[in-house]
């Protein structure tokens, strides 16, 4: 006959010791440790992709509007604004859109602004490597010939935007080229946030150099871009 086991002997094997706990709770410690640092890098890179490929979409609808209506545009990213508010901070250098001229009216905005991913931001450090920021023209051409415009032609919220750190634009001609071709239009899309004056980076090497990068390079003479990652 089958011996059965005592309730005592029954508890007794189903249980842990205090030790055993404690070893299983150390080790998903660790694992949550090592899995959290993936997954968020995993999602910066993610922000990363999908704002390198958002302002390609831009580069390439402000192209294609310049030679089908066969015109001028310009793309724009949004610089430094002297406003104080948390969201017009937090949209320095992560806004963009798209401005056409008409020979009449003068410049005006044809697309929404478009906001880069959380965390994601156009690299204001690197005159080099974002080129487009240091070559925008300072002023648009051509507002003379309109009266009444005003110069930036460009609002944020509703408020006019200031020149000199208050915008960066490059303009495309109606055969699709950029004005001043011989002149680079590169812009760097990085990990990091604006503050201050600066682009402070969540993902760098030792050396304070941004560690991963989305770089779009406007072509001057066809106005197609070029895309370089590490």
């Amino acid at each position: 006959m089958k011996q059965l086991c005592s309730p005592h002997r029954r508890g007794f094997a189903a249980g842990f010791s205090l030790v055993e706990l404690l070893v299983v709770i150390m080790i998903i410690g660790i694992l949550l440790g090592l899995v959290v640092p993936a997954v968020n890098g995993i999602g910066r890179s993610s922000g990363l992709t999908t704002g390198g490929n958002t302002v390609v979409d831009l580069v390439n609808y402000a192209r294609e509007e310049a030679m089908t209506k066969n015109t001028m545009t310009a793309l724009v990213v949004l610089g430094q604004q002297p406003t104080q508010t948390v969201q017009d901070v937090d949209n320095s250098y992560r806004a963009l859109t798209v401005l056409e001229f008409d020979p009449v009216t003068g410049w005006s905005q044809i697309r929404e602004w478009e906001i880069l991913p959380t965390g994601i931001v156009i690299d204001c450090n690197d005159p080099v490597n974002c080129s487009f920021l240091t070559h925008s023209p300072q002023p648009f051409p051509f507002l003379s010939r309109i009266s009444g415009t005003v110069n930036p032609p460009v609002k944020y919220r509703g408020q006019q935007v200031l020149d000199g750190a208050g915008y960066a634009a490059r303009i495309f001609l109606s055969n699709g080229s950029l004005q001043n071709p011989e002149q680079p239009a590169q812009l760097r899309l990085v990990e990091g946030f604006f503050q201050g004056n600066r682009v402070v980076y969540t993902n760098h090497h030792s050396g304070g150099i941004a560690a991963n990068f989305y770089d779009i390079a406007i072509l001057g003479m066809t106005g197609t871009t070029k895309i370089n990652r590490p």
